[in-house]
């Protein structure tokens, strides 16, 4: 894909103007910071235990091992993967949208197999953002240097709809057949809480509206999209009607634990580790 982004769009310019890979925590393969904790006293036992618990970070892909209280979820999602092509997960602040959908769906789709995934956060250059996570499934002969400049290209294509959504799914579709894409669109709010024009937010919503196919004509191939986000920005998401209509009836919403869900928070990721409770212990929260 050759061209670049054409220079009417001062606006888009400015928004796109310095971002580079890295500037947003998106894409595709997912790292997290693990603190390695190391034994202090000779009184430790020689084979140290790892604490199961990923405390305030969230879970990925990675994690799914010790991510336990939300199979019942999980499976609901798994089953709207199968029938619709837009799942919007709701709910609460740190409720957990964003590690039951990375340790939760993701693991269960590629133990299922023949499915891609990519994932970004909208932040303040949604385009960028969005192309920067396609870009390594779309092009994926490109070094990382090209890569970057790819994304630039395809950002501005999809702004100005030079290039839709859905051309570059089929491309990727072509690049791995007899798989199917989950696109991931992490803390959604984000086009509300970081992207500041509304231009460039409607646009991006168009962009993807016009990519899903609709539930009649839904095809095995078809790419699923799942964005998560805060249901305290549920109002703004229904203040533009487009966005508003495919909403109805189709967002999953995420409620909090129940007690038995939370004693397997606690419990099972100790219990891989070989360590168990006290009689009672668990059972006064």
């Amino acid at each position: 894909m050759t061209g670049d982004i054409p220079q009417n769009h001062a606006e888009f310019q400015a928004e796109v103007k310095g971002a580079q890979v890295g500037d947003h925590n998106v894409i595709y393969n997912y790292f997290y910071y693990r603190e390695e904790v190391k034994p202090t006293s000779v009184d430790v036992a020689d084979e140290y235990l790892p604490c199961p618990y990923r405390g305030l970070f969230h879970f990925g892909p990675n994690d799914a091992d010790v991510f336990f209280g939300r199979e019942i979820f999980i499976a609901e999602l798994y089953s709207a993967t199968q029938t619709h092509n837009f799942i919007p997960v709701l709910g609460a602040s740190g409720s957990g949208k964003s590690s039951v959908v990375l340790a939760g769906l993701v693991p269960k789709l590629q133990k299922a197999g023949h499915w891609q995934f990519t994932h970004f956060r909208p932040g303040a250059v949604p385009f960028y953002a969005l192309a920067e996570a396609l870009i390594p499934l779309y092009a994926p002969e490109l070094d990382q240097t090209d890569q970057i400049a790819q994304t630039r290209k395809l950002a501005g294509y999809l702004f100005n709809s030079t290039v839709s959504l859905a051309d570059v799914f089929r491309k990727i579709q072509q690049n791995h057949p007899n798989h199917r894409l989950l696109l991931i669109a992490d803390q959604f709010e984000e086009i509300y809480t970081l992207c500041n024009n509304q231009e460039i937010r409607r646009k991006f919503l168009d962009c993807l509206l016009a990519s899903l196919e609709t539930p009649t004509s839904l095809s095995s191939s078809a790419t699923v999209l799942v964005t998560t986000m805060r249901a305290d920005f549920l109002g703004n998401a229904l203040s533009y009607r487009p966005f508003a209509d495919v909403l109805q009836n189709a967002d999953v919403k995420l409620g909090p634990m129940n007690r038995e869900e939370l004693t397997q928070v606690i419990e099972k990721p100790a219990q891989k580790l070989g360590v168990t409770f006290a009689a009672g212990l668990t059972e006064d929260f």
